[in-house]
């Protein structure tokens, strides 16, 4: 059994502290777990509950030899998983298993306010994975947590309760705010965050991928982020016409559909024959680690920092790896040229799997057809009428998914009906291709902003047809209305299928819980617009109201000193005013010691108030009222930490009206 090494008294921490610096790291920790690996998180749990353990038994806690097993195991924990330590996942990973360890070797006070102030480091790696406001408030309320912890470990000015170190924390953030307002709007902005130094694995964000395969955005539609906002300029179009153009899909193989080869042969504006009404409007993207810019089908204008294809497809110029901001115009009604002949016979492409029975099925729509057009609607008129079920839960298929739901299974999510669609237009000789996007949003009806989430990921199909060009076919609305299932285990996971099948939320706690999402989206709007958006060119545009754009950054280097010297002054000239206060306080005090030492009760250099007044009041019976009322006030005041200027002036008024007489023989 290992000794416990003694340590002084002074030194010693409460048990009470010590867990409450436990639960505020954990606490601290716990908007990591979902960026961090599941090895991370086992490691510093199992790490915490040791360390809680040797709070209930000190002999429990780990020796010497121990801690250096674990903390290799820790390292080389991290290096596994990331194969790595630099970026932000390697280093944000070892900086908590090594926070953690640290709370194996808590034995003093210095040991826990150590550790206290780590925790203002690891709220700022939060910020290196997301900024949103709700995580700021909670952070904030962690870092609050752990100043009055440290305002407690130093002994909490005298008081052993809560209240102290509450109101001096609430003091501190206050003084502090100012400082980081003046930080925030003045600092000169970097145009890279300070981590990308090229070190870091590129990891995927959850969103859409360039694949289409049976299942992947039925996959998608579970998760239930924000896939983008967007404020229109002048009305929205109606929901069912809100089809978000994402990736093109031209070549099909045996296990799904991909972009194949770019076909970039002109820019796109050269295809487009003619097209109605422009609506303008601006799209917020969340970070995709992607290029694909997603637009209002059919996109006509686009950003600078982008390229339109030549199938009408908006690529930025490098991956969306923060909240981004584009302006763009689409039109609604449109006519595109025939593309090129390359194109077309790109659109023609079989893969090997394709079936007798697809090619006679198509036959028989060609047979009773004349055109093309015609063929489109037998196929749609196909899925209307044979009993196909929308649903998110497919049966499992075989090695060809394609030939097993159209003549098996049939269940499917609208991947399904989209990819089928296209490839049976193709053995029609119908050129075809696939569109990955997102179908309708949700307007907010406090900001006016339409919400996309991720569960509103869709897939389309454009076939080609003689003298109108490219024209949008949506196999998955030609599903009867009832045979769509509702029930499936997405939509118990709160996933919301694609807008016609949507069922809007009825009755007051619908109408409640729609309220509390549109007002929580609006706050997080409003935090992007003006906090995380803010950017070199908005400090420019603050020195031109100013006057100093000419000075560049040397006017905000010399603005953020002069403001940071004007606050720090009114912070130092507001703890000059308490100092004098106090100084009031005792100024009052000593004229009270001063009258009555005339009257040959002095006070002792070693007495404090409570033992003056009692030595007072024992010669004086008479004083008695007077002294315990100006004592009263002045020890609340001196000795309490609350102390006000009422109080102050109290004093100083009881002290005036206090003229001891000496007693008569």
């Amino acid at each position: 059994m290992r000794t416990v090494k003694a340590t002084p008294i002074d030194e010693q921490p409460e048990r009470r502290q010590t867990i409450a610096l436990i639960l505020i790291t954990a606490l601290g920790y716990l908007p990591l777990v979902r960026y961090l690996s599941w090895q991370i998180t086992a490691f510093l749990g199992l790490v915490l509950g040791l360390r809680l353990v040797a709070v209930r038994w000190p002999e429990a806690s780990p020796g010497r030899f121990a801690l250096l097993a674990l903390t290799a195991v820790g390292g080389l924990n991290c290096w596994y998983v990331y194969q790595g330590l630099p970026g932000r996942a390697g280093g944000a990973a070892l900086f908590v298993t090594m926070l953690g360890l640290k709370l194996l070797e808590l034995r003093t006070r210095r040991d826990h306010r150590m550790v206290a102030m780590l925790l203002g480091f690891l709220v700022l790696v939060h910020f290196l994975f997301d900024q949103s406001g709700a995580l700021t408030v909670y952070l904030a309320l962690v870092m609050f947590a752990a100043i009055m912890l440290l305002v407690d470990l130093n002994g909490g000015l005298g008081d052993p309760g809560w209240r102290v170190p509450f109101r001096l924390s609430v003091r501190l953030g206050l003084e502090a705010l100012p400082i980081a307002i003046a930080l925030f709007v003045l600092f000169p902005r970097l145009s890279a965050p300070l981590w990308s130094l090229g070190l870091e694995r590129q990891t995927g964000v959850t969103g859409m991928s360039d694949r289409l395969r049976h299942g992947s955005i039925s996959e998608l539609v579970i998760n239930g982020d924000l896939a983008f906002r967007v404020r229109f300029d002048g009305p929205a179009p109606p929901e069912s016409r809100l089809y978000w153009r994402g990736l093109v899909l031209w070549s099909v193989g045996e296990s799904g559909w991909s972009p194949g080869p770019e076909p970039r042969l002109a820019p796109a504006s050269e295809g487009l024959e003619s097209a109605g009404e422009w609506i303008d409007y601006e799209l917020v993207l969340e970070p995709s680690r992607q290029r694909w810019v997603f637009a209002l089908d059919l996109p006509v204008a686009h950003p600078t920092d982008t390229a339109l294809s030549a199938d009408f497809q908006i690529v930025a110029d490098r991956p969306v790896v923060a909240v981004k901001r584009f302006r763009i115009r689409s039109a609604l009604q449109y006519r595109t040229h025939d593309p090129p002949e390359r194109l077309r016979q790109l659109a023609l492409g079989l893969p090997a799997n394709v079936t007798e029975r697809m090619r006679d099925l198509v036959a028989g729509w060609q047979g009773g057809s004349t055109s093309d057009w015609e063929v489109v609607q037998a196929a749609l008129d196909f899925f209307h009428r044979e009993p196909f079920v929308y649903t998110l839960l497919p049966p499992r298929v075989g090695a060809n998914p394609t030939d097993a739901f159209l003549f098996e299974t049939r269940s499917g999510f609208c991947e399904h009906y989209a990819s089928s669609f296209a490839l049976l237009m193709r053995i029609a000789g119908i050129p075809s291709r696939v569109i990955l996007g997102y179908l309708g949003g949700e307007m907010n009806r406090i900001s006016g902003r339409y919400m996309v989430w991720q569960s509103d990921a869709h897939a389309w199909v454009e076939v080609l047809i003689e003298g109108r060009g490219w024209v949008r076919i949506d196999p998955t609305s030609a599903v009867a209305p009832e045979r769509v299932d509702n029930r499936s285990a997405a939509r118990l996971l709160g996933a919301g299928a694609p807008v016609q099948f949507r069922l809007d939320a009825e009755g007051i706690f619908g109408r409640a819980i729609r309220q509390v999402r549109d007002l929580a989206d609006s706050l997080d709007a409003a935090w992007q617009d003006w906090v995380l958006e803010y950017a070199v060119e908005d400090q420019r545009s603050l020195l031109d109201r100013l006057g100093l754009g000419a000075q560049g950054d040397r006017a905000l280097v010399v603005l953020m000193i002069a403001t940071l010297g004007l606050v720090l002054g009114v912070i130092l000239v507001t703890l000059m005013r308490s100092d004098r206060h106090l100084d009031r306080l005792e100024r009052s005090y000593d004229l009270f010691c001063r009258r009555l030492s005339r009257i040959g009760l002095g006070r002792h250099a070693w007495e404090g108030p409570r033992d003056y007044g009692r030595r007072v009041v024992s010669a004086r019976p008479d004083l008695t009222t007077p002294v315990s009322q100006i004592l009263s006030v002045y020890i609340r005041g001196r000795y309490s930490g609350d102390s006000s200027l009422r109080e102050d002036r109290r004093l100083a008024q009881l002290v005036r009206r206090f003229r001891p007489r000496t007693r008569r023989r």
